[in-house]
Formats: C-alpha cells, structure tokens, sequence
C-alpha cells in the first residue's frame, strides 16, 4: 500500500478483513449462519464507524427517498398477496414464534442494520475500491439473509442459486449503493427490512414458483433506480441528451428478455420452456436445445406422434414422444419413448402426468445451465 495515505489504509484494510471474515462466516452450519453473519457485520460496523472517518451527506431528497422506497416495498407486498387470490396461498412451515424471532427475524434485522453502516462510511470515502467493497459487503448480507449455500448440492441446485439469489442480490445492490452514496443509509434499511421480514410475520405466501419472486426482486430494484434517477437528477439539455435517450433501449430489450423467460420457464401461463439435459430424442432435439410447449391444460388432447413434456417423479419433467396409446378400465394410457432410445419407456404416461405438447425448439441455449450443472457435480 505504498504511496497512499494512512486513511485509505486503513479503509482498505477494514474493507479486505470484513470481506475475508464474510467470506470465512459462509462455513458456518446452516443452522446458525445467520446470527455468525449478523455478529461479524456488527463487528465490521462498529470498526468502521470507529477507525474510518465518516463524511456526512447533504441531501435535499432524503425524506422523498424514504417514502419512495416505503411506499414502493409496502406495495410490491400488497400486490403480490393480491396476486394470491387468482393462484391460492402456502401455508409456511416457519409460522411467526418466538423461535423464528430469535432465529430468523432478529439475525436478519441485524444483518440489514449492519451491513448498511458499513456502506454507508465505505461509500462516503468516494474511492472506488472502497465503492466495490460496499457492494460485495452488501451481495453477501443477501446471500446471508437468503440462508446461505443451504441445499446447493447439485448442479440444478446452483442454477437455482445464481438465479433466485446471488443475480437479485446483485441488481438490488445497484440501487442500494446509489441510494446510500447520496441520500444516506435509511431508506435502504427500510426498504431491505420490509421486503425481507413480511414472509416471516405473515404465515402464508402466494402459491407462485420462486423464479417469479426472484424475477421481481431482480427486476423491482432496477425499475426504482431508473425511476430515482429521472425524477432527482438534473439532466444537461444538450445535443447529444437524445442520443443519450437510445442508451436506454438495450435496458428495456433487457427486462422484456427477462420477463418472456421468466414466463416461458415459469410456465404460470400457456406456454412454458425446458432444457434438454440428455441425448433420448437426439436427431429430433438434441442435448443442448431448449424446447418451447404449450400447457397440456390448453392442448386438445394427446396424440400418438406427439412430442410430450411430462412428469414420472414430482420435479423431474421428460421429453419424449408418444409411439402407443391404450384404454385400460376407462383409463387412457400412454406409451412414450425417446427417439435415440432402443426401448420403450418402463410403465406408462396419463394425461394427469403430461404437463405440455413440444411446439418448438430452440438450438443449443440451454449450453450454459448445462455447463454450469457439469461444473458442480
């Protein structure tokens, strides 16, 4: 650290300790991963707030911030359980008690607490390793609230992982750094209590998959963000502000991207998508393609010939195609087989386990969750 001065060192080396003592706290049992998390982010706060100077912000905005970002939460709560009257409610295992107190809510309020003192002295240094720090400080306090590596067991498991935590952690602490740089650590710390805690107090959820949640979460903290900044920031009327205008395009291309996949693998709707993860129908759709179906529930029936997607275990779909069909006591019963397949496929399919007809397929985009699944075996 030569040449620099003795407060940047001093940030520099609190940061890389709170980091590494982060990083270290993932190795805790899952049982008391979030109280570990919540006492090292305390310790990080409190050594923040006493070995590195802390520079106060002005802003004007504050309080419109606060009851922006209140509102905001408090709304995407209320939708939501709105949304529950179409799809019905799940009753939670973790009901609110004096266990959950101490073991879920109290933890996480800590973490949010803690985690937002320390961005808020690393973001008031204004350097940007110290910027940087903030947010892998902030990415883990999520991924502490989430519960950690819990269950990431397996490859789909770690998809599952980078998809419905570490990637919303990631665009909510865009918006957290750039709330906390100009209008203070509060509204954040509101904003993160409320959307982290309600499942916690309220003891049903909407019967929705978890990537739509995750969906939201990815999505929401970008949408304020955009919005935060259109309302409070000048913007220079110059020549090149319509130019400007079209930097927004790929963002909308973006979310639209992600809202048509979300639905497409969600399958809430009529048609929903699936990754081919073995060679069975090689020469028709090939290991690596992703297929589109239409929901069994929209289809006229099924056919021999037909291309199912359908589920033999709870959670483990097949794509295969129907070669035979059969009335057994007024039961219509399926005979399936892939086409690389030599044999028929052991027992048989109902229409009760056929969860969609393949309409088209989509070359080689399921290559990444692939990978991602061989990497973690």
């Amino acid at each position: 650290m030569r040449g620099l001065t003795s407060d940047k060192k001093i940030c520099y080396t609190v940061s890389l300790v709170t980091l590494a003592v982060l990083l270290l706290s993932l190795l805790i049992p899952p049982s008391a991963i979030r109280w570990g998390a919540a006492v090292a982010l305390m310790i990080a706060a409190l050594a923040t707030c006493v070995f590195i100077q802390k520079r106060s912000i002005h802003s004007f905005n504050k309080r419109q911030i606060l009851l922006i970002l209140s509102v905001s939460a408090v709304l995407c709560v209320v939708i939501y359980y709105v949304f529950g009257l179409s799809v019905g409610y799940t009753k939670l295992y973790r009901a609110f008690s004096a266990e959950t107190l101490f073991k879920i809510i109290i933890p996480i309020a800590l973490i949010i607490l803690a985690s937002e003192t320390v961005r808020s002295v690393l973001l008031a240094q204004a350097d940007k390793l110290a910027a940087l720090a903030a947010f892998l400080v902030g990415v883990l306090s999520e991924i502490f609230i989430g519960g950690g590596f819990v269950g990431v067991g397996s490859g789909y498991a770690l998809v599952d992982f980078l998809g419905i935590t570490v990637f919303p952690a990631i665009t909510a602490n865009v918006l957290y750094n750039y709330v906390s740089k100009r209008y203070g650590m509060t509204p954040n710390a509101v904003y993160r209590l409320i959307m982290s805690l309600y499942m916690y107090i309220i003891p049903y959820v909407p019967a929705v998959q978890r990537i739509l949640t995750a969906f939201l979460r990815l999505v929401l903290p970008l949408v304020l963000f955009t919005f935060i900044r259109a309302l409070f920031e000048k913007k220079q009327r110059t020549k090149n502000y319509k130019k400007q205008r079209w930097l927004y395009v790929p963002y909308a291309a973006g979310i639209l991207l992600m809202t048509a996949l979300v639905m497409l693998i969600s399958c809430q709707f009529r048609f929903g998508a699936v990754v081919i993860a073995s060679p069975s129908m090689t020469g028709e759709i090939n290991k690596g393609d992703t297929i589109i179906y239409e929901s069994y529930e929209h289809c006229e029936g099924a056919d021999v010939g037909d291309v199912i997607v359908f589920e033999k275990n709870p959670g483990k779909r097949v794509v295969h195609r129907i070669v035979e069909e059969t009335m057994v006591d007024g039961e219509l019963r399926y005979i399936t087989k892939g086409d690389a397949n030599e044999d028929v496929d052991a027992g048989y399919v109902t229409d009760a386990q056929i969860v969609g007809k393949v309409r088209l397929k989509v070359l080689y985009v399921g290559y990444p969750s692939l990978w991602l699944y061989e990497i973690a075996k």
